[in-house]
């Protein structure tokens, strides 16, 4: 179990509230005890609790739970525990194990207990109990362990499939465990004195949220020993919640900062990376490297542009030599003193810059090959407008020569948002393509990929748009998915009319950049690309609008067909109208305003932000749970601008939940946002999952597995 840095609030807690809990559970059974664990789920506990811990508490021994016909349980241990999720499949090789061991230990006194996380399911009971092992077990403990701590500022559950378990599979475990999660945060540091969501699975959430947390408090009795959320001191200002619908553009983006390239090439889970062999003078083994901001050179490098990655390790080079030169021309004692208690740190620091210049090594080789940069290329041309009508170039020769699938669909997946959707010839030119190349196993993906909107007919979805979609009888869980399509297909339409302008989404980067400009800050992330949802949190945290809106009205500078869309998008999509943009339509912005009223709050961040944010399609929601306090927030949140740093000297401290994920190149954007200028704010990201084009596009697709034919 690896210390977590210090951060914003001390993230410690919330990782000993789980430890405490999972424990004290652990303490109610007889010594010695052995566990058997589900592998998928040990490096979650471990983040919380450590092997040498659990060995102080009776626990002698630890054993990965497998089918084997012959495995039982040591002869000296009193409990056995099972540490599992609320999978039928393993819950049967565990009625399975407790059937063989109750048989081969006959009269011993064997107690057998399911520690069940997050949660045991119904249908697993039941099987249980059809099997007559359920009376078996002394205890099926329930282990809500959601968000886990992974650095100072970052709080994650670890799913990066998410955004498809919810949109497709149309499974809401992982919401209810996100309020869950955001519950016991509460419980720590306090309510959050303001929530502000957008996008309908946001505010689903926020609306949950709220809702738990007064029936938690209507059930907290008077001889009750836990604390009431209202009495515990608010160490946050604000909560924004973001369904990741309003931006599906970004996770499909390549990442270019240091740590999202690690992400894009090995993968980042619980924290830690997996290097493969042949890493130079890392490893000759695959090697478990923790990636958190207690490595100091780590924190310097990740949230940087890889471009810059090399001076930044040739300077920490010339750092340590200076040093080592300067210890061996010590004379003096007191020099020689203070040597020795600089080598340490002088060691940490050479085998970290060890550690991260074979990593750069490989990277580099990644970022330099004709496929990364033909790709980078491709994707700069969409984002930038070229004949996003046509069909790509480079994405014709990946299918020629069968490059993997998930890069394809990238690329395609970006041309469909960045275009509104792709003619029907040319949408039907990719998919037989795909489908004649890479096999017809593949339809399943192309259909999930149409039903959340990232590939999608522009000639259909204009059409559709212009009536209901859904019929007054219509199931929730086909409201949650034509909800999704709906949001996505609305933010893809007006992504180059609208967004891309109004939103200022695209800036040159410049060099060397001014530190007092968080766009040019902003533009380093993606090389140019600033993201819809970077943009959004500036509007909801900070009052930011863009150069292109008046500050005082909140409306934009140059009028044109492009706002009559933006308030045509919003409206067909249900959302809240911009009722403050310019328009020659014979609709009054009053009238537009009254409908949006029907479907969702205003926003009450100020004029410029609620510009920002009601011209995004999506729902919003606001409430505030602490009285006296939103009026404060509201007048020092325009913490990005002039004066915001005299008013107040301690950094705001703002909560940031991704619902659907988060890329580490958001995250980077929202770290570099927090020290750029006189921001004065502090993030913690909560995420369902962190996410990369390759597990995005994964997570959506679906293969169609070929049976084998019976012999004749």
């Amino acid at each position: 179990m690896d210390p977590l840095p210090t951060g914003p609030v001390n993230l410690t807690e919330l990782k000993n509230s789980y430890q405490n809990e999972f424990l004290r559970q652990i303490d109610m059974m007889p010594s010695p005890k052995a566990v058997y664990w589900e592998k998928r789920l040990m490096a979650s506990v471990s983040l919380i609790v450590g092997h040498s811990v659990l060995k102080k508490h009776g626990v002698s021994h630890s054993f990965l739970l497998e089918a084997k016909e012959d495995s039982c349980s040591p002869p000296e241990c009193k409990s056995i525990v099972f540490i599992l999720s609320s999978n039928v499949k393993v819950v049967d090789c565990t009625q399975a194990f407790v059937t063989r061991d109750i048989r081969i230990f006959q009269g011993s006194p064997k107690e057998y207990h399911i520690i069940a996380i997050p949660s045991f399911s119904y249908a697993c009971k039941n099987f249980l109990g059809e099997k007559a092992v359920l009376k078996k077990f002394s205890s099926i403990y329930e282990f809500p362990l959601t968000i886990l701590p992974l650095d100072s500022d970052l709080v994650s559950m670890e799913d990066p499939s998410c955004f498809a378990t919810y949109s497709i599979s149309q499974r809401q475990q992982g919401i209810y465990q996100l309020v869950q999660g955001l519950l016991r945060f509460q419980s720590i540091f306090g309510l959050f004195p303001v929530i502000r969501a957008k996008g309908n699975k946001a505010v689903e959430v926020a609306r949950m949220l709220t809702r738990m947390r007064r029936e938690a408090e209507a059930n907290l009795g008077s001889k009750s020993d836990k604390t009431p959320l209202t009495e515990v001191d608010c160490q946050t200002e604000m909560l924004i919640l973001l369904d990741r619908s309003v931006d599906c553009l970004t996770p499909m983006l390549s990442q270019l900062t240091y740590e999202g390239l690690i992400s894009e090439k090995w993968g980042i889970r619980h924290g830690a990376c997996y290097l493969p062999t042949g890493t130079g003078k890392i490893s000759e083994q695959s090697k478990r490297l923790v990636l958190n901001a207690s490595d100091e050179l780590f924190a310097e490098l990740r949230d940087q542009n890889f471009a810059f990655v090399g001076s930044i390790l040739n300077k920490k080079s010339k750092d340590i030599s200076a040093l080592l030169s300067e210890s061996k021309a010590a004379t003096e004692l007191t020099e020689l003193k203070r040597v020795v208690s600089q080598l340490p740190e002088i060691r940490s620091t050479r085998a970290a810059l060890e550690t991260h210049l074979a990593i750069a090594e490989q990277l580099k080789n990644h970022v330099n090959s004709d496929e990364f940069i033909l790709s980078l290329s491709a994707q700069q041309d969409i984002l930038n407008g070229f004949e996003t009508d046509k069909a790509h170039p480079y994405i014709e020769e990946c299918i020629l020569r069968g490059a993997p699938l998930h890069e394809v669909l990238q690329l395609i997946c970006i041309q469909s948002f960045c275009n509104g959707g792709l003619k029907q010839r040319l949408l039907e030119y990719y998919k037989r393509e795909i489908l004649q190349v890479y096999g017809f196993e593949n339809v399943f993906t192309l259909d999930n990929l149409d039903r959340v909107g990232l590939l999608y007919d522009s000639s259909a979805n204009s059409a559709s748009n212009t009536l209901p979609r859904l019929s007054l009888g219509a199931t929730p869980t086909a409201t949650t998915m034509a909800d999704t399509k709906q949001t996505v297909t609305a933010v893809s339409n007006m992504f180059a009319t609208t967004l891309k302008r109004s939103l200022r989404l695209l800036v040159t980067p410049t060099f060397p950049v001014d530190p007092s400009d968080p766009d040019q800050a902003l533009a380093q992330i993606y090389s140019g690309y600033i993201p819809i949802s970077i943009r959004l949190i500036q509007a909801l945290s900070m009052t930011w609008i863009p150069k292109t809106v008046s500050a005082s009205a909140g409306q934009l500078i140059a009028a044109g067909p492009s706002n009559v869309l933006a308030m045509t998008s919003a409206l067909l999509t249900g959302r809240g109208s911009p009722s403050s943009v310019r328009s020659d339509s014979t609709v009054s912005g009053q009238q537009l305003s009254d409908r949006a009223a029907k479907q969702t709050r205003t926003s009450s961040a100020g004029d410029g932000s609620s510009f920002i944010i009601n011209l995004i399609p999506g729902g919003f929601f606001e409430e505030q749970q602490v009285p006296n306090m939103l009026g404060q927030f509201d007048g020092l949140s325009n913490g990005g601008g002039k004066g915001g740093t005299t008013m107040r000297s301690k950094p705001r401290v703002i909560v940031v939940a991704f619902v659907g994920g988060v890329t580490h190149a958001e995250i980077a954007a929202l770290r570099t946002l927090s020290v750029t200028g006189d921001a004065n704010v502090e993030f913690i990201i909560i995420t369902m999952g962190l996410l990369n084009a390759k597990s995005f596009i994964g997570s959506l697709s679906q293969d169609i597995q070929p049976v084998p034919l019976l012999p004749l």
